[in-house]
């Protein structure tokens, strides 16, 4: 059970980062800031050391702040609930992934986790007023990107704020400077959930309740590791629908999203916050694309994204717990 649960945390962090190379890069790809190449290089190393440099925080939510372990019946290993949950997250972002779809990795966790946990020790087994928020920050934070993303472009347009060439390409640093620290922030929010899954794994609830997760360096880098390779690879197909399907973006309009996006992701992983860094960084791009013209915007392709983003969480939660009763 234990290869299993490994390998599954593994190829979910490896999917995890090849379908989130098109919400991360995109804005820049389209914006012609950096080829398509150079951006996604930069994505796996700033993805790789934002992982093993910022913290456990994700990690500490996702057990001891979502999950209440002395609920669990005598003998139960909570290395079957993590395998359930991944194998239920990788098996319904499968069907985006094929579509070259953005899913929502973090909503398939979330809904695998708490399904597998509630499949071995009931519904005393997840702090239910925990969760809640998390759901709420989950789904509400990409929302506040879309918002505050419109309003910092439209409130550019108000400024009537002109570029000059060399302001243009003065910008166009920033934009890339930005999408750096984007990529760190990003890689450590997204890799911690996989390292929370092998970090639940290694329980021996037969000690006793711990107190906290431990995570492992080996832990901590084979994900890191992972997470960054599949961004590396990227999803080319998700790279054109987020980049150039959603709308087209200029320099200004990717800048102003990226910034917005990394000001919340790095505000969320910060407080523990297992955000879906793909899907806020998706709707910092429909914000500025709605700002500038929301003619420019192709919104069949966002209402797509948007009932996949819907249906994750409790489909996910329904394969979640079937696959623990059958592991268990």
């Amino acid at each position: 059970m234990i290869a299993l649960a490994v390998a599954a945390a593994l190829t979910f962090a490896f999917l995890n980062g090849v379908i989130d190379a098109g919400p991360l890069a995109g804005s820049v790809i389209s914006s012609r800031a950096l080829s398509p190449r150079k951006a996604l290089l930069i994505a796996a190393l700033g993805s790789f050391l934002g992982s093993l440099l910022l913290g456990s925080a994700v990690v500490r939510t996702m057990g001891q702040g979502l999950l209440v372990f002395s609920a669990l019946p005598p003998g139960t290993e909570p290395v079957t609930a993590s395998a359930a949950a991944a194998l239920a997250a990788l098996a319904w972002v499968t069907l985006g992934a094929v579509a070259g779809l953005p899913s929502s990795f973090t909503h398939a966790l979330l809904g695998g986790w708490f399904g597998a946990f509630v499949a071995l020790g009931g519904f005393a087994a997840v702090r239910w007023g925990q969760a809640a928020l998390v759901l709420f920050g989950v789904l509400a934070v990409p929302l506040l990107g879309l918002a505050a993303a419109w309003a910092a472009l439209r409130a550019f347009y108000s400024l009537g704020a002109r570029l000059s060439s060399r302001s243009q390409a003065f910008i166009v640093d920033l934009e890339t400077l930005i999408f750096s620290a984007l990529t760190v922030t990003h890689g450590a929010n997204a890799a911690q959930k996989s390292m929370a899954l092998l970090a639940v794994g290694a329980l021996d609830l037969s000690a006793g309740v711990p107190k906290g997760l431990e995570v492992a360096g080996w832990m901590r880098v084979i994900c890191a590791a992972a997470f960054s390779i599949g961004t590396l690879l990227g999803a080319t197909r998700t790279l054109k629908t987020v980049g150039f399907r959603i709308c087209r973006v200029g320099t200004v309009q990717s800048f102003l999203a990226l910034s917005v996006s990394a000001a919340l992701v790095s505000a969320s992983t910060l407080v523990g916050l297992p955000l879906s860094p793909g899907q806020l960084n998706s709707a910092c791009l429909l914000g500025v694309g709605a700002g500038h013209n929301p003619k420019t915007v192709r919104w069949g392709v966002a209402v797509d994204l948007l009932t996949n983003w819907v249906l994750t969480f409790p489909a996910a939660a329904v394969l979640g717990f079937g696959l623990a009763k059958v592991l268990a």
